[in-house]
Formats: C-alpha cells, sequence, structure tokens
C-alpha cells in the first residue's frame, strides 16, 4: 500500500480496511486478519495496527471477541441514536456522502393538538421542516423539524440541506438545558416505505426528541426522526 504522506498512516489503514469491507472480503461475523498479519500486510508497526483497528472498531465495522480475534460486525455503516453529534458531521468524519432533499418548509401556528404533541406554546409560531437524508445513494432516514419561535433568529434563511445540530450547537454555541428522547419500533408506514424505499416485511424506528435551551428551558425544537429497523444497530457514538 502507498500511503499518502499529508495523512496519518494508521488512519490510511483505517480507511483500506473498512474498504476492504464493504466491498466483502470479509462477511459479517467472519474473523479478519491477525494483528501479525496486518502489521506484515501494511509493512508498520504494532501500534499503528492498533491504532487503526481501534478506529475501525468505533466505526462500527468491527467487534472483538477476547482471547478469539477480531471480527466484521456488519458491511455498510448504520445508526446508532446518539443526540449531541449531528448526522451531518458523522457521516463527513467517515468519508461518505450524505445528500439531503427539503420535503416540505414553512411557517405555522401551533395548535391545540400539535402543542400537546410537540409541547410548543400553543398560538406560538412554529417552523415546519421535514426533509430525507440519503446516504451514498440511498435513502436513510426522515426527519421532521418543529422549531419553536425562539429559534428563528438562527434559522432566517438558513439552507436547511445542510446539518442542522451543529449549526445552532457549534456555530451558535447554543446552550442545551435539557434533551429528552425516546424510541419506538413500529410496523412500516407506507410513506416511510415509499420515501426510504423499504421491504414491506421491514419494521421502522421512530424517535422523538425535545431540545430545551438554557436559560429558560425553553423548547428550541421539536424532532421527530423515522429510518429503518436494521441501521439502528451499531451500537457506537453515533448521531444524529
Amino acid at each position: 500500500m502507498k500511503y499518502k504522506p499529508s495523512v496519518p498512516v494508521y488512519i490510511q489503514i483505517k480507511d483500506d480496511i473498512i474498504e476492504k469491507i464493504r466491498q466483502g472480503k470479509w462477511q459479517e461475523n467472519q474473523k479478519i486478519s491477525s494483528e501479525q498479519q496486518l502489521i506484515a500486510e501494511y509493512n508498520v508497526g504494532r501500534g499503528t495496527v492498533r491504532e487503526a483497528i481501534k478506529l475501525v472498531i468505533d466505526e462500527g465495522y468491527l467487534y472483538i471477541k477476547k482471547g478469539v480475534g477480531t471480527f466484521v460486525s456488519q458491511k455498510d455503516v448504520g445508526i446508532s441514536i446518539e443526540p449531541f453529534v449531528s448526522l451531518t458531521y458523522f457521516i463527513k468524519m467517515r468519508g461518505l456522502q450524505l445528500i439531503t432533499t427539503i420535503l416540505k418548509e414553512e411557517e405555522m401556528t401551533v395548535t391545540k393538538e400539535l402543542s400537546e404533541f410537540t409541547g410548543l406554546e400553543q398560538n406560538s409560531k412554529c417552523l415546519f421542516v421535514k426533509r430525507v437524508r440519503v446516504l451514498e445513494g440511498n435513502p436513510i432516514a426522515i426527519e421532521e423539524f418543529y422549531f419553536s419561535d425562539k429559534s428563528f433568529e438562527y434559522l432566517k434563511d438558513y439552507d436547511f440541506t445542510k446539518g442542522i445540530s451543529h449549526y445552532l450547537f457549534e456555530d451558535h454555541k447554543i446552550e442545551v438545558g435539557k434533551m429528552s428522547m425516546d424510541f419506538e419500533v413500529l410496523q412500516l408506514t407506507e410513506e416511510v416505505k415509499d420515501l426510504l424505499k423499504l421491504e414491506a416485511k421491514t419494521k421502522m424506528i421512530k424517535s422523538c426528541r425535545t431540545v430545551r435551551m438554557n436559560p429558560g428551558n425553553e423548547i428550541l425544537y421539536f424532532l421527530q426522526f423515522y429510518c429503518g429497523e436494521k441501521l439502528s444497530r451499531i451500537g457506537i457514538n453515533g448521531f444524529v
């Protein structure tokens, strides 16, 4: 393997191992090459190989059986829902292409029913944004945001095809006071099946999240997130 001087060697090895997994060199739950074999293959030291393998494990492609070896967990990156890191950032860190399609964007008045559902103040204004996230050409998730009127100053003229979490919490330094989230595994709806191109027998995961700001503990936004059940099985620090 020819290494690029501008990129750390262990990163290049990590990327190469992931590419081999994705191309099917090893199947799911199959043991990969031993540490000694990888040292010889990549012509590097033990420490470099261990750093690379640790990153591959962190990204969810490998797992270790103590005393046995290192095995492939899955060939395609999946979703582990973690509330503090954005999906956009998570995917870009893995060198994959994420595209966002906006299905709907409109300002609306919060009805009594919507208030009970989202926690937003009745008769206040909110901004509704619905979008589909597409990873490497495959639709993987639907997001429905209800932004409170407290967020309007940050979101005026914002391009919602871009990442939202990183923009609000990193660029604007909004301090999160409280975040609550729940998950349900449900029967697939027709809309989710069609938008995410899922098989009819597949179940879906629905996640609801409420994000409150400091000071005042006021709601910044309410989010509903939908994905296919199999995309939630990575078990690492992830995103949305």
